[in-house]
């Protein structure tokens, strides 16, 4: 077998870790699937914003065109400025709307509403003066028509395509006489399934606001101008048709259209009951089963033509500007015109929405979401889960995230494209929220994973160097079998030491947690080096001669030469490894804090702090046990000569911490007696 192959069977994942990936995306593909079928407000709300992202970067639709298009005519500022402060009286309304339709506008809209008498009419203001001052005004010289500004402006709407506005309400109130409104929808009704029935899910009125019925009866049409935002306050869709009572109305645009074109009937398309398309003569609507339609917004801040009512009444307007056009009547001036938020624009005037629509109509260009496309994402919701499912459980990370980013960004450019293209709009935010949802769901678990098997590579890790300490110690041991446990005690005593001195801040810094485990298991060390010394001064019962005690002390010599061959052997970058903490403790461990140890006759902050501390563990349990050349010591006596030689053999703050402990080192001793 080849060291590649080797290698490449090292680092396969096991087939079981891949099925457990594999499974995991499969199962979190499916909560996102049923999230796609039964959408939170917030997965709406993002939608929103998806969808005006697109309108704003990939908006093109045919730009307006003069001869075709809409106008609006405003009453604006310099209006105002001319002829006087809003509300205008209704004979000077009349003469704009006379005017409009002298130059020979196809159909001509009213944006506002007139629900009340006008208070500025000669027979309403003498009727006032009569009645607060007493004084009779004659107004015999002047005739009739003229003395009720109303009866101008219903005389002016009678003889003209005109369409009046009018405001559906949703809650009882509002003026649902018999004459509001007048002008319900002639429909006829194509229903794929044969349904029968007006179409269910469209809004339902209660009641409305109109103008004066006076008007009303006078117009050729009328329509309503309600638009309903959605929930984050942008206007994205208009309704063409609400039902109230019984029967079926159209929205302004729609009944202006119909007015320029001289439609006379609309057909509904539904399909069991449920409304997909509004068609007027060759021209099919797309719309939701409310009847909603998804408006084409420009992408021009004013795509229209707007001429002031001020040029219009001083016969400023050429008549080929408004010859055959269909003409919106509104308001912009400040304070006047009701401004609505769309994906385009932070204050779009309602006149300007409705001429939107009409123009979408006459262009044959929509935005649509066909009935098909909430089935359409849920497939691509599981295509999108399973594939990423396979790619996070097969490849690795960074290739995974290559595929799924590209894969996002093709998503996210098709998106575009149908949209741009075709008028389609299929949302990519939950397949878009399948791939990134799995990716980090997946890429979690494997890491999840390989830390679970880092974690047990370093558990063998350690319980390999604990064996190969304990084998160690045990060589020591078998050299000098007296010391029973000491080396087992040590270690003990050795972390109690550690973990009092850690307490301290001129050591909590020098001896954390991992440090303190460090020190623990390679105390097992501090007497390796006696493998070397000879038995004869190792295992004589008396006390030793100066050239054997000169021999003994080369334990810590060999010990530490021992530890350094383990450390070549072992590696290079062992700064923090058991094998350095032990070779420290071997070396350092005889020596005392006025210098008189050995092996080199360090003395205070020169010596390790590992070694000073090894040093009292060392000691106190040497003077507690009973060897061949000494007899055993009580607690309380070892206790008094660290204490005593604290500051000579000991380092001060070692012994002030020992004194803390010293009730748990002889608990220690009486756990862990000599065999």
């Amino acid at each position: 077998m080849t060291f590649l192959a080797i290698r490449k069977a090292l680092l396969a994942k096991p087939k079981k870790m891949r099925g457990g990936i594999f499974f995991a995306g499969i199962g979190f593909t499916i909560l996102l699937a049923a999230l796609s079928l039964y959408r939170p407000d917030f997965f709406h709300f993002i939608d929103y914003k998806v969808y005006d992202t697109y309108l704003r970067s990939n908006n093109s639709p045919t730009p307006p065109s003069i001869e075709a298009n809409p106008i609006i005519v405003d009453i604006d500022e310099k209006s105002l400025a001319r002829f006087g402060q809003w509300p205008w009286p209704r004979y000077r309304i009349g003469a704009l709307l006379d005017k409009i339709r002298m130059l020979g506008a196809s159909s001509i809209s009213l944006d506002m509403v007139f629900p009340e008498a006008d208070r500025t009419s000669l027979s309403v203001v003498s009727e006032d003066i009569r009645r607060e001052f007493g004084i009779r005004v004659d107004l015999k010289d002047i005739p009739a028509r003229m003395q009720d500004n109303d009866k101008v402006l219903a005389d002016t709407i009678s003889q003209g395509p005109f369409v009046l506005g009018y405001s559906f309400l949703f809650t009882n109130g509002g003026n649902p006489s018999a004459g509001c409104p007048l002008h319900p929808l002639t429909v006829a009704i194509m229903d794929q399934n044969g349904t029968p029935g007006l179409p269910s899910g469209l809004y339902h009125a209660e009641g409305a606001t109109c103008s004066l019925s006076s008007l009303v009866h006078a117009a050729s049409g009328s329509g309503f101008f309600n638009m309903t935002p959605d929930d984050d306050g942008v206007v994205r869709r208009v309704p063409l048709i609400i039902e109230y009572r019984g029967k079926l109305f159209p929205s302004l645009p729609l009944a202006t259209l119909m007015q320029a074109q001289k439609i006379k009937q609309a057909v509904l398309k539904t399909s069991s009951g449920h409304l997909e398309s509004i068609v007027l003569s060759d021209i099919s609507i797309p719309v939701d089963s409310k009847a909603n339609l998804l408006v084409r917004f420009h992408d021009s801040h004013s795509p229209f033509t707007h001429l002031s009512a001020m040029d219009i009444l001083q016969d400023s307007v050429a008549r080929k500007s408004i010859e055959g056009r269909i003409v919106f009547l509104g308001a912009s001036a400040v304070g006047l015109e009701d401004y609505r938020t769309t994906p385009l624009s932070a204050a779009t005037p309602g006149a300007e929405i409705h001429a939107t629509i009409v123009d979408n109509m006459l262009k044959n260009e929509f935005f649509r979401r066909p009935y098909w496309t909430p089935g359409l994402e849920l497939l691509l919701v599981l295509i999108c889960g399973i594939l990423s499912a396979l790619i996070m459980s097969w490849t690795r990370s960074v290739l995974g995230l290559t595929v799924i980013a590209c894969s996002c960004a093709g998503l996210w450019i098709a998106s575009g494209w149908a949209l741009r293209t075709k008028g389609i709009f299929i949302s990519p935010l939950m397949p878009l929220v399948t791939f990134g949802g799995n990716f980090t769901l997946l890429t979690f678990i494997k890491y999840w994973h390989e830390e679970q098997t880092v974690k047990s590579r370093n558990k063998d890790l350690v319980a390999m160097q604990n064996f190969t300490i304990q084998c160690l110690a045990a060589l020591t041991e078998t050299r000098d079998s007296e010391t029973g446990r000491h080396i087992e005690r040590c270690q003990h005593y050795v972390k109690l030491l550690s973990d009092q001195m850690a307490k301290d801040p001129n050591f909590s810094e020098i001896l954390d947690e991992e440090t303190i485990d460090l020190l623990f298991r390679s105390a097992t060390l501090h007497d390796i080096g006696k493998v070397g010394v000879p038995d004869s001064i190792l295992l004589k019962p008396a006390s030793l001669t100066e050239d054997e005690y000169r021999e003994m002390k080369k334990h810590t010599l060999y010990g530490r030469e021992a530890i350094q061959r383990a450390e070549h052997l072992y590696g290079k970058d062992v700064k923090d490894s058991f094998l350095q903490f032990g070779k420290i403790i071997a070396y350092s461990h005889h020596e005392k804090w006025n210098g008189s140890g050995y092996p080199e006759g360090l003395s205070g902050e020169g010596i390790p702090l590992f070694g000073r501390i090894m040093a009292v563990a060392d000691v106190y349990d040497a003077i507690i046990c009973k060897r061949r050349y000494k007899p055993s010591f009580s607690h309380e006596e070892a206790v008094e000569i660290i204490v005593r030689n604290k500051g000579t053999h000991f380092d001060p703050a070692a012994v002030e911490a020992f004194q803390k402990v010293q009730e748990e080192f002889h608990k220690v001793a009486q756990q862990l007696p000599d065999e």
